[in-house]
């Protein structure tokens, strides 16, 4: 009696297991695939074949991400005045300076001198913390 109770605490045991594991498991799906059914958990692979994208919806595609991204960039960024690579602004017609390849505050005479290059040279060198205002230790700081 005691072997045919165990016997069957086990079996009953083994059921519960299986019928918990089987209400967890992933529902089968019935598809056919070249006139034979087949039962598999994932999804059905779709009937029609899938279309590639052309090269013109691809671009396009990225064109729009690089345009998104960029107007998110220009949103969260500081507004900074910036210039095409290799073009300079056209000087004011009665400036006094111009860009002669200096960079540096030491190579400077003045604080509107200063002002000028930061302002249409490229390249310098004057703005360490980054607030508009050049030389501010030697020509345009406060005394």
């Amino acid at each position: 009696m005691t072997l045919m109770l165990r016997f069957t605490t086990r079996f009953l045991a083994t059921a519960v297991c299986v019928a918990a594991v089987a209400a967890h498991a992933a529902p089968l799906n019935r598809c056919v695939v070249n006139g034979t059914v087949t039962y598999q958990q994932a999804a059905c692979a779709p009937t029609q074949p899938r279309k590639d994208p052309t090269l013109e919806e691809l671009n396009a595609a990225q064109k729009l991400r690089r345009a998104e991204a960029a107007s998110a960039a220009a949103a969260q960024a500081p507004k900074v005045k910036t210039q095409p690579a290799g073009t300079l602004p056209a000087p004011a017609a009665s400036s006094r300076f111009h860009c002669d390849g200096r960079r540096y505050c030491s190579q400077m005479t003045s604080c509107e001198e200063a002002k000028y290059f930061l302002d249409h040279c490229p390249t310098v060198k004057m703005d360490g913390d980054g607030d508009g205002v050049p030389c501010e230790d030697q020509w345009c700081g406060a005394r």
